[in-house]
C-alpha cells in the first residue's frame, strides 16, 4: 500500500499544474453534462448501431478528449513536442482506428444469426466481449513487437509483462471497492444497469439447453471480467505506457479524458468516478510499467457491482 501511495503522491507532485488541471476538469465536466443532458451516446451514436457510420463516430467520441487534453498541454507549455512528432500521430491514428472499430464492430452478428433464436442474445453478448481480443489486443501486440519492442528498455509489452508485477498495493483498494460498492448499492441506481447478466439472455439459454442457470452465469461473468484485460491494456497500456515516450507522465491525463468519454453509456456516477479511478491506476501504470494490478482492481469493481446489484434485486 505504501508503494501505491508513493506512486500516486509522487505523480501528483511531479505533474500537478493548477491551470491545466482546472481546464481539464472543466472540459470533462462540460462533456459529461452535455452527454447526460442530451443523452448523446445512447440516443444519437447508438442510433447508428450495426452500421459502418458508427465506426468514425465512436472513434471521435473516444479519442477527441485525448487530443483536446494534449492541446491544453500545448497551451500551457507543458509539452509541445507532440504536435510535431510523427510518432505521436502514428500512435494516435492507430488508437483512434482500433478503439472506434472495436466499439462499433457488428459483423459477429452474422455468426449469431446461425444459432437458434433462444441462443442468439446470449451468444451475441459473449462474442461482444471476445471480439476486443481480436480487434485491439492482438493488433497492438503485433505493433508492439515490430515497432515498440526494439526501443522499449523495459520490454513491458505495454504493461503485460508479468515478471515484477506487485499486486499487494491493490489488495486494500480491492477491499475498499467491495465495501464502497456495497454501501453505494443502497443509495444509488446500480440496479438500473447491473447485473449485466440479467440482460444477457443467459437464463433463456440455460433453459433451452437444460443446463443449470449458474453455469451460464459463471461463463458470462468469466468473459465479462476477462474483458477488462482489454480495457486496461488499451487505456493504461497503450495510451499511458505507449504514449509516455512522447507525452511523459502527462499521458495519464490525456488517457483520463478518453476513459471518461468511454463511460458515456454508463450511469453518470460511474462515468464521473472513472476519472478518479483512471487517474490513480494510470499513475501506477506509468511508474510500474505494469497493468496487472489495474486488471485485478477493475475486475473486482465489475464483479462487485454485479454481485451487489444481484443482491439488491434479490432482497427487494
Amino acid at each position: 500500500m505504501r508503494q501505491f501511495i508513493r506512486y500516486v503522491q509522487g505523480y501528483f507532485q511531479e505533474h500537478f499544474h493548477l491551470r491545466f488541471y482546472l481546464s481539464v476538469t472543466l472540459f470533462l465536466a462540460l462533456g459529461i453534462f452535455l452527454n447526460y443532458r442530451f443523452d448523446f451516446e445512447n440516443s444519437f451514436i447508438d442510433s447508428f448501431h450495426q452500421t459502418w457510420a458508427q465506426w468514425p463516430l465512436m472513434s471521435i467520441v473516444t479519442m477527441f478528449p485525448f487530443l483536446v487534453i494534449c492541446g491544453l498541454l500545448y497551451l500551457f507549455n507543458l509539452n509541445r513536442k507532440w504536435l510535431f512528432s510523427l510518432e505521436f500521430w502514428l500512435l494516435f491514428l492507430l488508437a483512434t482506428l482500433l478503439i472506434g472499430f472495436q466499439r462499433s464492430f457488428f459483423l459477429h452478428y452474422t455468426i449469431v444469426d446461425l444459432f437458434e433464436l433462444s441462443d442468439r442474445l446470449f451468444i451475441g453478448k459473449l462474442l461482444w466481449y471476445l471480439k476486443s481480443y481480436i480487434i485491439t489486443l492482438v493488433p497492438l501486440l503485433v505493433f508492439y513487437r515490430f515497432y515498440e519492442y526494439p526501443q522499449d528498455p523495459h520490454k513491458s509489452w505495454y504493461g503485460l509483462k508479468v515478471k515484477g508485477s506487485d499486486f499487494r498495493p491493490y489488495l486494500f483498494l480491492i477491499l475498499l471497492v467491495f465495501v464502497g460498492i456495497g454501501l453505494a448499492s443502497f443509495i444509488g441506481d446500480l440496479t438500473r444497469y447491473y447485473p449485466r447478466f440479467d440482460e444477457s439472455g443467459g437464463d433463456i439459454f440455460a433453459q433451452a439447453h437444460g443446463i443449470p442457470e449458474w453455469v451460464s452465469i459463471l461463463f458470462f461473468e468469466l468473459l465479462y471480467g476477462l474483458n477488462f484485460l482489454n480495457i486496461e491494456f488499451f487505456f493504461r497500456g497503450f495510451l499511458v505506457i505507449g504514449f509516455s515516450r512522447i507525452l511523459g507522465g502527462n499521458a495519464v491525463m490525456a488517457m483520463v479524458g478518453a476513459y471518461v468519454f468511454l463511460h458515456f453509456g454508463k450511469p453518470m456516477a460511474e462515468c464521473i468516478s472513472s476519472a478518479f479511478g483512471g487517474y490513480i491506476i494510470g499513475a501506477f501504470a506509468f511508474y510500474s510499467k505494469r497493468i496487472w494490478g489495474g486488471v485485478a482492481l477493475h475486475v473486482a469493481l465489475a464483479w462487485s457491482m454485479e454481485f451487489f446489484a444481484w443482491l439488491q434485486k434479490s432482497l427487494y
